[in-house]
């Protein structure tokens, strides 16, 4: 039963190795800017219910396809804010393309204050 389940909904367990391997930088990104580096930081110190959060929050989903399920759409592609990089503008996401738009945190701190905020504020898909 529980193989099955793996194989349908993918692991209940959000692996973030995998989740960054599976990731497309866009808008100018290349995935070495530190305010990314700090990103992948926070997220590997999320507990799996945080994480689970995040998913839902950049992709409408709490659970990662199987390594060898991933496709173009199961990707998620980080791109840079485009309502500026202050330290109050909190990520966006587009669910449907499992889009996150991250502005330029100046520390860790408030890389994860501000995804902490978003991904618990904005639970509703269509928020």
């Amino acid at each position: 039963w529980e193989e099955l389940e793996r194989r349908v909904c993918g692991s209940p367990d959000v692996d973030v190795a995998s989740l960054r391997r599976h990731t497309r930088y866009r808008g100018g990104l290349e995935g070495v800017e530190p305010h990314i580096q700090m990103f992948w930081e926070v997220l590997e110190a999320f507990s799996q219910a945080d994480r689970r959060l995040f998913l839902r929050f950049a992709w409408g989903r709490e659970r990662l396809p199987l390594e060898s399920d991933y496709t173009e759409h199961s990707e998620m592609k980080l791109f840079p804010s485009d309502r500026g990089n202050g330290d109050q503008v909190l990520p966006e996401a587009e669910t449907c393309f499992f889009i996150v738009k991250l502005p330029q945190y100046r520390t860790k701190e408030l890389m994860e204050a501000n995804l902490i905020a978003a991904i618990t504020a904005c639970r509703e898909i269509n928020f």
